[in-house]
């Protein structure tokens, strides 16, 4: 299994010219607040890797991370919250999707497992789908649940997302973080 404590920083790349391609890779993506920064540093024990930040839409490139000396875990910028109109996240993306060719081995799509699932986060599958990128659904904040709020999420899944992959986590109680390294070390060794 690819031991993921040992993952550092090596660049972040605003354009598609500073892209990172020498290496397989997976990508870490969902809307602005959703907990990716909190999830990765849960995954990679180390709560100083990724910077967190109290403000929805701080990440505006993608950040590189080197993992196990063999692969990079890629932060993407959140989507869904913009104050700033010259930040392009559709461009970034797309230019992201297009030019990762086999080296993106499966994206990991995050969804706050209390917000219902939103028209931005349907898009963005389908972009996935539609560069025949292999992802897996990823539910944060499942420590905040309450009885009805799990059997609406429950209801979620089974009406949305019966036909995808899916782990719940929780970065503060570390629930589903070992299932979702075993799927990441999976992806990453595979052809």
């Amino acid at each position: 299994m690819i031991n993921l404590s040992k993952s550092e920083f090596v660049k972040s790349a605003p354009r598609k010219k500073d892209f990172l391609l020498d290496k397989p890779q997976v990508c870490f993506l969902g809307k602005s607040n959703v907990g990716k920064s909190s999830l990765i540093n849960a995954i990679c024990n180390n709560r100083k890797l990724v910077y967190v930040s109290k403000t929805p839409g701080h990440t505006k490139m993608l950040n590189y991370f080197l993992t196990d000396g063999r692969f990079y875990l890629v932060d993407a910028p959140g989507y869904g919250y913009f104050k700033d109109r010259s930040y392009d996240f559709e461009t970034l993306m797309l230019d992201y999707f297009r030019s990762s060719g086999k080296c993106l081995k499966r994206a990991y799509l995050l969804l706050d497992v209390r917000r219902t699932i939103t028209e931005d986060d349907f898009a963005t599958m389908e972009i996935l789908n539609q560069f025949g990128i292999a992802f897996t659904i990823v539910f944060t904040k499942a420590d905040k649940l309450n009885q009805s709020m799990k059997a609406k999420a429950q209801n979620e899944i089974q009406k949305h997302l019966e036909n995808f992959e899916v782990i719940m986590t929780s970065s503060t109680k570390k629930t589903g973080l070992d299932d979702l390294r075993r799927n990441i070390s999976t992806a990453l060794n595979s052809k």
